[in-house]
């Protein structure tokens, strides 16, 4: 009885983590959406957010919503239009991208603060998020050489916005702008065509110029990034 008992119990605790392994990810990546609507006479909020079906995404994604109409709010708690006569407005809006299988979710999300001056500020925020737990995709993940990844991203950036940007072309800030240092390139996504990082309106080039992306296809990060995961974004 006893070695009947043993055997069972060794075979429960083989099968068991096989069977955790092969559990399916959840579906769909976006179960809904969260809307917040607030308007005082000094203040406007405006923010949409998605729920993803990782409950530990989703907390990371609406921990930084809530920490940002703080921030907002915060800029000038007693604005009443007493001395600036415009609501001051926050809003956002939200773009989801899973690769094939819904092993990874990359959410963007477009923040706007206008708090007086001549244009509302923007910019992107971006996470890429493993669904098996709900961790974010860093980049240290994502490029195991993370300084030789930089070294190269930035050179290709610096080639392919040295064309578009044109006559917004201003070659001090696009050298600032894309250093190859992490915080330059934290805001990614993974696309079937390759890897898109976001550069916010100020950062590459002046403001009119924009928001701009720049999408580096995974064969020209060979080397680089890693290449499981490559193959899960393709959907090899």
């Amino acid at each position: 009885m006893n070695r009947t008992m043993t055997l069972l119990f060794t075979l429960f605790m083989l099968l068991v983590p096989a069977t955790i392994q092969a559990a399916p990810l959840c579906a769909p990546p976006v179960l809904t959406s969260v809307s917040i609507q607030e308007n005082t006479p000094g203040f406007k909020v405006d923010a949409e957010y998605p729920v993803l079906c990782q409950s530990e995404a989703s907390k990371t994604i609406r921990d930084y919503v809530a920490a940002s109409i703080l921030d907002f709010k915060m800029t000038d708690p007693e604005h009443d239009l007493s001395f600036f006569p415009h609501q001051y407005e926050m809003m956002t809006r939200y773009a989801v991208w899973p690769t094939p299988g819904g092993r990874y979710v990359s959410v963007k999300l477009n923040v706007m603060f206008y708090t007086g001056g001549a244009h509302p500020n923007h910019w992107p925020k971006t996470w890429v998020f493993d669904m098996t737990d709900g961790s974010p995709l860093t980049l240290g993940k994502l490029f195991p050489n993370r300084v030789a990844a930089l070294d190269k991203i930035s050179g290709i950036c610096r080639e392919v916005l040295t064309k578009s940007l044109g006559d917004m072309y201003l070659p001090e800030m696009l050298n600032y702008g894309i250093e190859p240092v992490g915080k330059n390139f934290d805001n990614f996504i993974l696309t079937s065509e390759g890897v898109a990082f976001y550069f916010a309106p100020y950062q590459v080039a002046p403001y009119a110029a924009g928001e701009q992306v720049v999408t580096i296809p995974y064969d020209h990060l060979e080397g680089y990034i890693s290449q499981d995961i490559a193959k899960i974004a393709i959907g090899d």
